[in-house]
């Protein structure tokens, strides 16, 4: 720097030297973030991936289940029907699942009642029993899914902000190019309202 540059130059130059450094750290920062929420959105996505594989396997599982029980509901009817005793308790104890028998219960109270019992798929409480793996898996894969998307927000927003302040960066970095100290005064400025408008979007942002 000239000895016989006039103040006013030497504060602008200051400045320009100021803002330099925090456009630097603030585009690095920004990009850093970025890059953290892309991971927090690929892990994320994993997640809703393994949630749906596992969701796949529940539903399979309880429509094998609901079948089994079918089938045994149905041997275990005949038995009944046939006054065939030790059939019966056959299906009942060594057939049947420990988790079909309240069912079972309720069916043959229906049955002694008068009344026609309700089908599996049609018994709310059956149902459930069978498909809270499947509902809780799907319930899961959602909230991940909907996670990844904010992870995909907050990456796009962390990068928009990179590239306001890699503007900030370049206002304040051509500075020294020009002579008139209009011309600079102007830059400086441009450098930091464009810097003040990143800093308030960054302040916003969430850190991951």
């Amino acid at each position: 720097m000239d000895e016989d540059s006039p103040f006013g130059d030497r504060l602008l130059e200051v400045i320009a030297v100021v803002l330099l450094a925090v456009s630097t750290l603030g585009t690095a920062w920004s990009a850093y973030q970025a890059s953290q929420w892309s991971g927090v959105q690929t892990q994320d996505n994993q997640q809703e991936t393994n949630h749906r594989l596992e969701a796949n396997r529940q539903f399979a599982r309880a429509t094998q289940t609901f079948t089994y029980d079918s089938s045994v509901i149905a041997l275990y009817a005949q038995a009944v029907q046939a006054k065939n005793a030790a059939l019966a308790d056959f299906y009942r104890g060594t057939m049947a699942r420990k988790g079909l028998l309240p069912f079972l219960d309720k069916w043959e109270a229906t049955v002694r009642a008068g009344g026609t019992p309700t089908p599996l798929l049609e018994d709310p409480q059956y149902v459930n029993a069978q498909s809270s793996g499947y509902t809780a898996e799907q319930d899961a894969a959602e909230k991940a899914a909907r996670a990844a998307q904010q992870a995909a927000q907050q990456s796009q927003s962390y990068t928009l902000n990179t590239i306001v302040l890699a503007v900030a960066l370049f206002f304040a970095g051509v500075t020294s190019s020009f002579r008139y100290r209009s011309v600079r005064t102007l830059l400086i400025i441009l450098a930091i309202l464009t810097l003040s408008f990143a800093a308030t979007r960054l302040a916003d942002l969430p850190i991951a």
